[in-house]
C-alpha cells in the first residue's frame, strides 16, 4: 500500500510540473530583452470572455478557456490581442474559428487556437500583448463584436 501511495503521489507531482500556464493574472513570459506582460482583457458586459489559456515556450497561445455568461450557444470565435508597444496599442485580429465539434458551450469551454500571437508581434518585443473575444457567431445566426475603442481603453489601464 505504501509504495502505491508513494507511486500515486510522485505521479501527481510530475503531472503538476507539466500543467499548462494558467492565466488570470498579469504573468511575464521570457522574451530576448525583458519579459512581456501577457493579460486578458476583462469584459465585464460582453457575453463571452476568455479565464485561462495555456502557451507554447514561444509565447503563443495554445488553447482557451472561455466563459459563456450569455444564454445563446456559439457556433464560431474570433480571439484577438493588443500589443502594446511604448504608447502604441495595435489591435490584432485571428482567424474566425468554428468550436470543435461536440463542445458545450453553454458555459466554460475550451477552445484551439492558431498562432496568437504571431511570431511578428512577438519579435518587435512589445511591452504587453492583452488577448480578448473579438466576434461570435452564435447557433441562432445571431452575430456579436467588441467594441475596439472599449478594448484600447481597457489595455491602455492595463500594461504599463
Amino acid at each position: 500500500m505504501n509504495k502505491f501511495l508513494t507511486c500515486l503521489c510522485t505521479l501527481t507531482l510530475l503531472l503538476m510540473a507539466f500543467q499548462p500556464l494558467v492565466m488570470g493574472s498579469p504573468i511575464l513570459l521570457p522574451s530576448k530583452d525583458e519579459g512581456i506582460q501577457m493579460f486578458f482583457a476583462s469584459q465585464p458586459e460582453d457575453p463571452v470572455r476568455i479565464v485561462q489559456a495555456a502557451f507554447s515556450a514561444d509565447n503563443a497561445l495554445l488553447d482557451a478557456r472561455l466563459e459563456n455568461k450569455g444564454k445563446l450557444k456559439i457556433q464560431l470565435y474570433r480571439l484577438a490581442w493588443a500589443v502594446v508597444k511604448k504608447e502604441d496599442i495595435r489591435l490584432v485580429r485571428g482567424e474566425m474559428l468554428p468550436v470543435p465539434q461536440g463542445v458545450d458551450t453553454s458555459a466554460l469551454f475550451d477552445v484551439p487556437t492558431h498562432d496568437i500571437p504571431g511570431k511578428g508581434d512577438l519579435s518587435k518585443h512589445p511591452t504587453g500583448i492583452v488577448f480578448y473575444v473579438a466576434e461570435l457567431q452564435f447557433q441562432d445566426g445571431s452575430h456579436w463584436e467588441a467594441d475596439p475603442k472599449k478594448i484600447k481603453k481597457e489595455v491602455s489601464g492595463m500594461v504599463k
